[in-house]
């Protein structure tokens, strides 16, 4: 296992410890390196060259009672910051691993983030519902992770390409890289959907 991939794991060991893995969806290069893990895309090789994990809040007034995971990050270690300009909640370990959360921005979206139940401030973002409306759950070692279906993940990265700038030829290095293994019926269902 390498250092990535540990500290990765620590971290989803302190979601389910906590009862929090259940309120997100894990996006980004991440959910490539489950989709290999737990066989979703046979002959897929993801291909993980970031320590940035990015999960999708599920609900913002989710979990019952609240749990503050800024606090919790803190007591196992975790450098917890946030960002002096929208409040974006970082978590980063001594790897440099670091998390953040999204949450799919709705109607005229004039806030940048927002603050939920899970005791972190997500960063609001257009297009993360072809995500969330398209997620299974798969079990990878002894957790229960849900990731959206790869035509999903697929989807959304040709979508927002445009507003990636930097991270813009990455993207499309992985859309290139998935694109043989998964189902092109369902993407185009997908796709339909969106418009």
């Amino acid at each position: 296992m390498s250092l990535q991939q540990g500290a990765f794991l620590r971290f989803i060991k302190l979601l389910s410890d906590n009862d929090l893995l259940e309120h997100v969806i894990l996006i980004g290069s991440w959910a490539e390196f489950i989709y290999k893990e737990a066989g979703i895309l046979p002959g897929f090789e993801g291909n993980i060259k970031t320590l940035d994990i990015d999960f999708l809040l599920k609900n913002l007034r989710k979990p019952t009672p609240a749990i503050n995971l800024e606090t919790l990050a803190r007591e196992e270690g975790y450098l917890v910051e946030n960002d002096i300009l929208d409040g974006a909640t970082r978590i980063m370990d001594k790897q440099g691993l670091e998390i953040e959360f999204l949450i799919n921005k709705k109607g005229a979206g004039l806030e940048e983030t927002l603050r939920g139940n899970m005791g972190v401030t997500a960063q609001a973002l257009r297009h993360l519902n072809i995500l969330k409306s398209n997620t299974i759950e798969v079990k990878y070692l002894s957790f229960k992770i849900s990731v959206p279906i790869p035509e999903a993940y697929t989807i959304h990265k040709m979508v927002i390409n445009d507003e990636r700038g930097i991270k813009r030829d990455k993207d499309a290095k992985a859309i290139q890289s998935i694109w043989p293994f998964i189902d092109k019926e369902a993407v185009q269902e997908i796709y339909i959907k969106t418009k």
